[in-house]
């Protein structure tokens, strides 16, 4: 019984891992969105830009669209890297869930202890 129980712990300990980890990509899928949103914004105001034909128009609009192509960037690899964790705690939690044959009820109000 006392094994059966520390397998169920030890479940609980990777869901509250696996959600840790949802929580941290879904964060970083926000700002990734924000960013590509932004990056889109920014290409249209360069083409508005190349049609004016204004010089100083043209470098403003190259120049932020730098700082949104590097946010992007930046976003996209922080995603990207938060990723692993993610994949590690669902095949943890997974192979915990067939060893013990069930995934044991753990309200998100005891996540926070």
């Amino acid at each position: 019984m006392s094994d059966n129980s520390n397998l169920e712990n030890r479940t609980i300990e990777a869901i509250r891992h696996y959600r840790g980890a949802l929580a941290v990509v879904d964060g970083l899928e926000r700002k990734e969105r924000s960013a590509h949103r932004a990056l889109t914004r920014t290409l249209l105001e360069l083409g508005r830009a190349l049609c004016s034909e204004d010089p100083r128009s043209l470098k403003d609009s190259i120049e932020i669209g730098l700082v949104a192509v590097s946010r992007r960037d930046e976003s996209w690899a922080n995603l990207s890297e938060a990723t692993a964790p993610l994949d590690s705690a669902r095949s943890t939690l997974a192979a915990l869930e067939c060893q013990l044959r069930y995934i044991p009820n753990v309200s998100k109000a005891r996540d926070s202890d």
